[in-house]
C-alpha cells in the first residue's frame, strides 16, 4: 500500500513539471500593438481598432489593394529618417488618401515631404499635418517646388501628428507613385519674438537656420548714439531679408524683396541710444528658392 501511494505521488509530480515544462504558445507571436491571448495550446492576437488578426500578428485593417492606410485608425507608423532617405508609396486610385503618424517632441522642427513629378513645375502629391481632432496642425506651412511638397511644422506640443498624402490636384494627371520622408530638424536655433531676441555684439557674425518656411528668427544690437552700423544677411540658397526697429519697436528698415544674389544690407545710422532689433527671414521664388535654409549675419562698426 505504501507502494502504491509512492508511485502515485511520483505521478503526480511528474504531470505538474511537465505542464509547467510546456512552451508558451505565445513565444512565437508578434501583435505588435495587439495583445497575444493563449487559447487551446495556440496563440490569437486581439488587435486593437485599425488592425485585424493575421496569423500570430495584427495587421493594419487597409482596403485590398492599399499600402496604407485611409483613417487615423489604419495610419503607417513612421519614424525620422536620414536628410537622403526616402520611402516609395502609390496613391491606387485618384481619390486615395495615405495616412502616416509620428510623435512630435515640443519646441523640435520637423518637415514631411512627398516627392514625384507629374511634369510642369508641381509635384504630383500633397501633404496635409493633422492633429488628433482631424483638424490641420497650427503653424504648419507647406512648400512647393517643381517635384516635392514639404510641409514643416515647429510643435508647440508633445503627440502624435498625422500627415495625409494626397493627389496634388483633382484637374491634373493622375500619377500614383510618390516617395515619402519625414525629418527631425531639432529646436528652433533662435527665438521669433523681440521680448527673446538674442543679442549680437558689435564685430561678430552669427549663423542660424530658417525653418520651416515663416519662420522667424529675432536678433539684437545695442547700439550707441552717433555711431553708425552696418547690418548684412547672406542666404545660404534663399536670399536674406530683415526688418529693423528701434528701442519704441518703430520699424526703420523692411525689405520688400528677395535679390537675386542673396545678400541683404542696411547701415543703421542717426538713430537713438538703445537695443534694436532685427527680425531674419528668408523669401521664396527667388531662383526656386523654397525660402528655407541657413544664413549669416553680421554687425559691423562703421566709424572709424
Amino acid at each position: 500500500m505504501l507502494r502504491s501511494v509512492s508511485s502515485l505521488a511520483k505521478a503526480l509530480a511528474f504531470a505538474v513539471l511537465c505542464a509547467c515544462t510546456q512552451p508558451d504558445p505565445c513565444e512565437d507571436a508578434d501583435c505588435g500593438p495587439g495583445q497575444c491571448l493563449p487559447s487551446s495550446e495556440q496563440a490569437t492576437c486581439s488587435c486593437p481598432q485599425g488592425y485585424v488578426p493575421a496569423g500570430k500578428s495584427c495587421q493594419r485593417n487597409v482596403r485590398e489593394g492599399d499600402d496604407h492606410g485611409d483613417s487615423f485608425e489604419a495610419a503607417t507608423p513612421v519614424e525620422p529618417m536620414e536628410p537622403s532617405q526616402s520611402v516609395t508609396a502609390n496613391l491606387d486610385t485618384p481619390d486615395d488618401v495615405d495616412l502616416f503618424s509620428f510623435h512630435v517632441t515640443a519646441g523640435r522642427i520637423y518637415l514631411f515631404s512627398c516627392y514625384g513629378s507629374m511634369g510642369g513645375y508641381t509635384p504630383n502629391c500633397k501633404v496635409t499635418l493633422l492633429g488628433a481632432d482631424g483638424l490641420k496642425l497650427p503653424g504648419s506651412v507647406g512648400v512647393v517646388t517643381v517635384s516635392s511638397f514639404q510641409l514643416g511644422v515647429l510643435a508647440t506640443q508633445g503627440g502624435t501628428v498625422y500627415a495625409r498624402v494626397e493627389r496634388y490636384s483633382s484637374s491634373s494627371t493622375f500619377h500614383p507613385s510618390y516617395a515619402y520622408s519625414l525629418l527631425d530638424r531639432g529646436p528652433d536655433d533662435f527665438a521669433n519674438t523681440l521680448t527673446e531676441a538674442t543679442p549680437v555684439p558689435v564685430g561678430t557674425t552669427l549663423s542660424g537656420s530658417v525653418e520651416p518656411y515663416g519662420d522667424v528668427d529675432v536678433v539684437a544690437l545695442d547700439a550707441v548714439a552717433g555711431r553708425a552700423y552696418r547690418l548684412e544677411c547672406r542666404g545660404a540658397t534663399s536670399s536674406c531679408g530683415m526688418r529693423v526697429r528701434g528701442p519704441g519697436g518703430e520699424v526703420l528698415y523692411e525689405s520688400r524683396s528677395g535679390a537675386p544674389w542673396r545678400i541683404e544690407t542696411f547701415d543703421l545710422q542717426g538713430m537713438q541710444e538703445g537695443r534694436h532689433t532685427v527680425e531674419l527671414f528668408l523669401f521664396k521664388g527667388v531662383l526656386y528658392s523654397t525660402g528655407t535654409g541657413g544664413y549669416t549675419f553680421s554687425v559691423a562698426d562703421l566709424e572709424p
